[in-house]
C-alpha cells in the first residue's frame, strides 16, 4: 500500500539527507531536546511528542513529528498559548520560544514550507498513513 504522505516524507528525507536524533532524556516523555540535521544544517529543537512514538529507528517517523511541532509553533496565537499546549512553565522557556523563530525560518529556506505530511486527523485517530508510517 503506498501513502501520498509518506511518499512525501520518503522525498523530503532523500533531498535534504534529513535525520533526527534524540539528545537529551529529560523527564518529560512528550516534550524532549532533539537535533535536526540535514546537508544544509544542524538545529537542536524541542519535540513534541504526545503519544510516546518516537523512536530513531523510524526516521520518518521522527521527521513528522519535528514538522508537527514546528508547525504547532507556527500555529501558535501567542508564547502562553504555545506554553499551555505543551503544559510548559512560562518562566522557564520564553529564550527557546523566542529563538525558534530564527530556527523556524532558516529550517524552512532550506526544506521549504514546514508542514507535516501526515493529516493532523490520522494523526490523532492514529489511522491510515499514520499508522502505516507506524508500522515502517
Amino acid at each position: 500500500m503506498t501513502f501520498p504522505a509518506i511518499e512525501k516524507l520518503k522525498s523530503l528525507q532523500s533531498k535534504h539527507q534529513l535525520e533526527v536524533e534524540r539528545v537529551a532524556f529529560p523527564s518529560s516523555k512528550s516534550f524532549f531536546k532533539v537535533v535536526l540535521k540535514s546537508k544544509g544544517g544542524t538545529w537542536p529543537l524541542h519535540l513534541h511528542d504526545e503519544y510516546g512514538d518516537f523512536t530513531t529507528t523510524n526516521q520518518l517517523l521522527c521527521i513528522d513529528l519535528v514538522l508537527r511541532t514546528l508547525e504547532d509553533y507556527k500555529d501558535a496565537d501567542d508564547y502562553l498559548i504555545w506554553c499551555q499546549q505543551y503544559g510548559l512553565n512560562p518562566s522557564k522557556w520564553l529564550d527557546y520560544f523566542k529563538a525558534l523563530a530564527l530556527v523556524y525560518l532558516e529550517i524552512e529556506s532550506i526544506i521549504g514550507p514546514l508542514e507535516p505530511a501526515i493529516s493532523s486527523y490520522d494523526y490523532q485517530l492514529r489511522a491510515g498513513s499514520y499508522a502505516y508510517l507506524l508500522r515502517l
